[in-house]
């Protein structure tokens, strides 16, 4: 097995994607590398699907609790600063391939304290969950029960959108705070009165009833952005609770009841679990319990735009056991989600789920998540037990693995994600290329399957600058430049190819698409045609360069 050295300068060449980038039938597991810290370690830890480590960044510190790879491939993830809450962190760091620090964020003062999870736009900015202190004066005064607070702090939620601007620096560009929308029934000599039932948009600061354990009120686990409807979902634990509020506000809209998309400010547009929480239901009606990572499953998967939601299951009616649960959000063109009849938002039930065939087989009282696979697979982590595992969407496993690290003993992971290695298509068939053309020689070095340095672009000049790939096909070459033109970076699979010049080589990921079909997927059979561009800097990187074509068939 090659070193974690050796492995280096290839795997980021291998273009690490949360995107889809191949098909892959649904009765075996997807191949990916699984992203995941231990709650124990300091350690973060890439694995294959052998549960080899391909790669890990050692740290200083505990997680708080997520982590991330980014369309870079460096590394994004909270670290535990300060706090004994469960969940509590603090910091967020990004990380290169090679260890480099280049962020280390601290939310972490006597007022506000980032926990559980972040949240990567598409503008670079990253959303933070995180408390708010508030006195239990302030928590009266908003009509909370006094015989519900425990100590002098009362402890909100809030979100903040930070925007890096130095090596250690954030600048909050945005806020939303559940303090801003609250209703109560309690006291109507105090702020908030109002009948509960009436405003499902609002956040009674009474529920759940009885203390919160360290003033942690809400207890939000998870966030998630839909940039299709510039909205975030929250995961709140201790309602057992999903929400749903507009992200297209400014701030000052967010603390109000309107403007934004939507119209309504920062109130909640949608909730989800358990409709007690605003008076619309009794215990019967609850679906979720306790729940973790709350997500919208990804473009070009199967179920793109539902929520999938780790329920993790304590106090569930029919015993404690956990759950994956798919929800068919209601929304509308205009990105919002209207009551049924009843006053409570639908689905009446998830559209799918994954339930253990003996359900105490599968439980995970706390921590934990699932993610959905561009093949239809789920990975689920089952975080009390350090356990991930793979189903297909009948429920088959097709794939586990149990966390070793730091120890048997200490092997607890909140959750896990995995990346697709989209280097090439994995069934290219045996044959020579064909090679016409002018401004480099290309070549291509696979047989049946395709490694990070199959595809090799040979240049004479001393340096080459970011290449781009046009891809045609299939059996045609088109216009360079025409509808099969992409450039580096950002789409739904990558080609790896190796560039060779006087220097030595360099490796880059470039982009690959079939921009013909929704699924993004090549047909067997057909033959495709590849040109690469590269930017002479002789000419100051002004001048593109063509290389010769290459003829590739893919296998039926």
């Amino acid at each position: 097995m090659q070193s974690l050295s050796s492995l280096a300068p290839i795997l980021p060449a291998l273009a690490l994607s949360a995107s889809p980038c191949l098909a892959q039938g649904s009765g075996a597991p997807f191949e990916g590398l699984t992203l995941y810290q231990p709650l124990d370690s300091t350690t973060t830890y890439l694995i294959d699907n052998d549960g080899a480590v391909v790669h890990s960044w050692p740290g200083t510190h505990e997680p708080g609790n997520s982590v991330y790879l980014l369309e870079n491939d460096h590394l994004l993830r909270t670290i535990h600063v300060q706090g004994n809450i469960g969940g509590s962190g603090g910091g967020v760091q990004e990380v290169t391939w090679d260890g480099t620090l280049v962020w280390d964020f601290r939310y972490a003062d006597q007022q506000h304290l980032h926990h559980h999870d972040i949240e990567r736009l598409p503008n670079g900015n990253v959303l933070l969950v995180a408390w708010e202190n508030k006195t239990a004066a302030e928590a009266i005064d908003e009509g909370r029960n006094p015989a519900w607070i425990q100590g002098p702090i009362f402890r909100p939620d809030h979100v903040v959108e930070v925007q890096p601007t130095g090596p250690t620096e954030g600048a909050i560009v945005w806020e939303w705070h559940a303090w801003d929308h609250l209703v109560q029934d309690f006291d109507p000599t105090k702020n908030n009165y109002g009948v509960v039932a009436d405003h499902p948009e609002l956040l009674d600061i009474n529920f759940p009833p009885g203390i919160a354990t360290q003033g942690d009120w809400l207890h939000v686990n998870a966030v998630d952005y839909n940039a299709q409807l510039d909205q975030i979902v929250l995961s709140s634990h201790n309602t057992d609770e999903v929400y749903i509020i507009d992200h297209s506000t400014t701030t000052a809209e967010a603390a109000g009841h309107s403007g934004g998309n939507s119209g309504m400010g920062g109130d909640l547009l949608y909730r989800w679990g358990n409709p007690r929480a605003y008076d619309a239901g009794t215990i019967a009606d609850q679906q979720l319990f306790g729940q973790h990572d709350a997500q919208w499953i990804e473009e070009g998967r199967p179920g793109a735009g539902n929520l999938l939601v780790f329920n993790n299951g304590p106090d569930r009616p029919g015993g404690p056991y956990s759950s994956v649960d798919e929800l068919e959000t209601p929304v509308d063109a205009a990105g919002s989600y209207p009551l049924n009849a009843g006053g409570t938002f639908d689905p009446p039930a998830p559209s799918w789920s994954y339930v253990a065939q003996d359900p105490s087989d599968f439980y995970s009282g706390f921590i934990s998540g699932a993610q959905r696979q561009p093949n239809g697979n789920t990975l689920v982590c089952s975080g009390a037990q350090g356990w991930f595992f793979e189903v297909t969407d009948g429920g088959a496993l097709v794939w586990e693995y149990t966390n070793p690290y730091p120890n048997p003993g200490q092997n607890r992971v909140f959750r896990a994600q995995r990346y697709a290695t989209c280097v090439a298509p994995a069934a290219y068939c045996s044959t020579a290329p064909n090679s016409s053309g002018s401004g480099a020689t290309m070549s291509y070095e696979g047989t049946t399957s395709v490694t990070a340095n199959d595809l090799v672009l040979e240049v004479s000049a001393a340096a080459v600058g970011m290449p781009g790939i046009f891809y045609f096909g299939p059996d045609q070459i088109q216009v360079p430049f025409g509808d099969g033109f992409r450039c580096v970076g950002g789409s739904v699979g990558r080609l790896s190819v190796v560039v060779t010049d006087a220097s030595g080589g360099a490796s880059f990921a470039l982009d690959f698409t079939d921009p013909r079909q929704a699924s993004n997927v090549i047909a067997g059979g057909e033959t495709w045609n590849f040109q690469f561009w590269f930017r002479d800097p002789a000419f100051g990187g002004a001048t593109f360069n063509l290389s010769d074509a290459l003829e590739v068939p893919f296998c039926e």
